[in-house]
């Protein structure tokens, strides 16, 4: 597997653009990217099978050329609609095809000159049936999911960056499994308008990029233009999470968590352990019944055929739960979150694994979202950073907690993370 990711481009995006200012033709250089970026795509894609539809004929673009993201390739997940590729929803039922016009993501990348080169996989309407994609770093196991193509698009170099969606983990997990950035905004922050829904509670939009900054470019582009510009910031104060002993942590994510303490301390960034202050059980299941309960009212209320036997099969029984539970569940969500509003107040982000380990083998499953299904419930952002390698090479993410609205500082202090602490330094 090393032939698919040699050769990936060095420097995440916004670096990349950096190295550029000496040159007369920016534009002119980013399309050489993107160029090499289509050649791989072209050479790897029937390996990797990141994308339902996609294009390679790039048109050169006229428009914004001078934007940050000018020239810069990206995925579109398949439950976005978007006005040139037909979206699919992961589903089997080419029936289930939805209108052709751009959500509000997708018309805000074309008016900022970046290009869309295609549709990447998802599961089935975001849930857990897999499709065809396969993990760039070893094509046996699961790139994760529900956006599967998407972090596997960028891990392989087809583009620079990739829209994605989380309900549950479905950007953090896939980020950790193929080594590049996740991050899940707080929640509506990105307008999800042309994003099909599953838990109208818990729906965000998320994104894949190669760096923290790179990540933050494309969320304040799209939110503001990219006027504000993001520099790593080393934190002053981190809270590392014990994971719960019911959840089967790998143990060498416990040997690099306490390398990672060790080298804080070193760097003078204060870290202390901490329990986690609610039941496990509603760590792990909170979100589960939350989204469940809903989706089941919004994907079951439409006439068959239009989901697969086993999604039908995982939400017909949440039918049957009454509006009592969900609306227990609901406060419990509330609660909660005023709980780590108050954890969060003076401290620049928990910290704890982006997955219990890294990817799994076999492509019929995405992975155990254990330890992200709890702060998507919870609306806080949320970034995977890939700091680490284990088993064989594979890569293991950080996943890093901010408060409320703090996307931007969770960010810089990811980039300082990224750029210091990690295995790659």
């Amino acid at each position: 597997m090393v032939a698919i990711l040699e050769n990936v481009p060095a420097l995440p995006f916004d670096d990349y653009c950096a190295a550029l200012d000496a040159e007369l033709d920016q534009p002119g250089a980013r399309r050489r990217l993107a160029q090499a970026e289509i050649a791989r795509l072209n050479a790897f894609e029937n390996d990797i099978r990141a994308f339902v539809s996609y294009r390679t004929d790039i048109p050169e673009r006229h428009d914004n050329p001078r934007h940050p993201l000018a020239g810069a390739l990206v995925g579109v997940k398949d439950i976005i609609l978007t006005r040139d590729f037909p979206t699919r929803y992961g589903s089997p039922f080419s029936e289930n095809e939805g209108p052709r016009r751009d959500a509000w993501c997708v018309q805000r990348l074309s008016e900022l000159g970046a290009q869309v080169v295609g549709k990447t996989v998802s599961t089935e309407f975001a849930f857990s049936r897999p499709g065809a994609t396969q993990n760039p770093h070893d094509r046996r196991r699961t790139p994760g999911g529900s956006s599967s193509g998407s972090a596997a698009a960028v891990a392989a170099g087809f583009v620079s960056f990739a829209l994605g969606s989380q309900t549950g983990g479905s950007v953090i997990r896939p980020a950790s499994y193929c080594g590049i950035v996740g991050f899940k905004p707080t929640f509506g922050l990105l307008p999800l308008d042309g994003v099909h829904p599953a838990s109208t509670t818990l729906d965000h939009l998320g994104l894949f990029a190669r760096s923290p900054r790179d990540a933050w470019l494309l969320t304040n582009s799209l939110l503001a233009g990219g006027a504000q510009p993001l520099e790593p910031m080393k934190p002053r104060r981190l809270l590392e999470l014990q994971v719960p002993d019911s959840i089967p942590l790998a143990d060498q994510y416990k040997r690099h968590l306490e390398v990672l303490a060790e080298r804080c301390r070193v760097s003078g960034i204060s870290i202390e352990s901490i329990e986690l202050p609610v039941p496990v059980d509603d760590f792990v299941h909170l979100q589960e019944l939350l989204c469940y309960w809903e989706a089941s009212r919004i994907l079951l209320n439409v006439p068959s055929p239009r989901l697969t036997p086993e999604l039908a099969g995982l939400l017909e029984p949440y039918l049957a739960i009454g509006l009592d539970a969900y609306a227990d569940a609901r406060r419990k969500r509330q609660t909660y979150q005023s709980l780590f509003d108050g954890i969060l107040q003076d401290v620049d982000a928990i910290v704890m694994p982006s997955a219990i380990d890294v990817a799994p083998e076999g492509l019929g499953h995405t992975g155990d979202a254990a330890l992200n299904r709890f702060w998507t419930s919870l609306h806080l952002p949320v970034a995977s950073i890939p700091l680490w390698t284990g088993t064989q090479g594979l890569p293991l993410g950080l996943q890093m907690i901010g408060a409320l609205g703090r996307d931007r500082e969770l960010l810089a202090c990811g980039e300082w993370m990224f750029r210091n602490l990690g295995q790659r330094t």
